[in-house]
C-alpha cells in the first residue's frame, strides 16, 4: 500500500495540530466565537450536522425529546439516536423531571467542558499517530 504523504508532513501536520489546540484554547477563552470554533472541530472528530445542531439548541436551554423534535422537525427516534451518542460522549447532562409522568430534560455542557473533552479527543488522535510515526520509524 502507497502512503499519500511522507513522515516530515505528517510530523509537521501533528505540530500544527497541537499549535491549534492552543490557539483554539486561548480564542475559547478570549470569547472569540466559540460555539463556531466548536462546531468545526465536533465536525473534524465526525460528529454529524444534526448532533451538533442538537447540542447547539441545548446550548440556549433544557429541553426534552418532544421539545426537540418540534423545534426540529425530526423523528424522535432519529432524536434520540443522536442524544444517545451525545450523551455517551458527555456532551449533554440528562436530567429527571418529575410531573404527570417522568421525563428526561436535556441541557449541553457548557462550552469551556465541551472544548476539555474535544481537546482529550484530539490530543489522543495525535497520540495515536505519533505512536504510528515511531513505530514505522523503528521499523524501516
Amino acid at each position: 500500500m502507497q502512503h499519500l504523504y511522507s513522515n516530515s508532513f505528517i510530523v509537521y501536520i501533528i505540530m500544527v495540530k497541537r499549535n491549534n489546540i492552543a490557539d483554539i484554547e486561548k480564542a475559547l477563552k478570549e470569547g472569540t466565537e466559540p460555539i463556531a470554533l466548536l462546531n468545526v472541530i465536533l465536525g473534524f472528530l465526525n460528529f454529524k450536522p444534526l448532533e451538533i445542531k442538537i447540542y447547539n439548541l441545548l446550548l440556549t436551554s433544557s429541553l426534552t425529546i418532544k421539545q426537540i423534535q418540534n423545534l426540529l422537525n425530526l423523528s424522535e427516534r432519529t432524536i434520540r439516536k443522536y442524544i444517545q451518542r451525545l450523551d455517551q460522549e458527555g456532551f449533554i447532562i440528562k436530567k429527571v423531571e418529575a410531573g404527570k409522568r417522568l421525563k428526561y430534560v436535556y441541557t449541553a455542557v457548557p462550552i469551556l467542558e465541551a472544548w476539555e473533552k474535544v481537546k482529550g479527543k484530539i490530543q489522543e488522535i495525535i497520540d495515536e499517530i505519533t505512536r504510528v510515526l515511531e513505530i514505522k520509524a523503528v521499523l524501516f
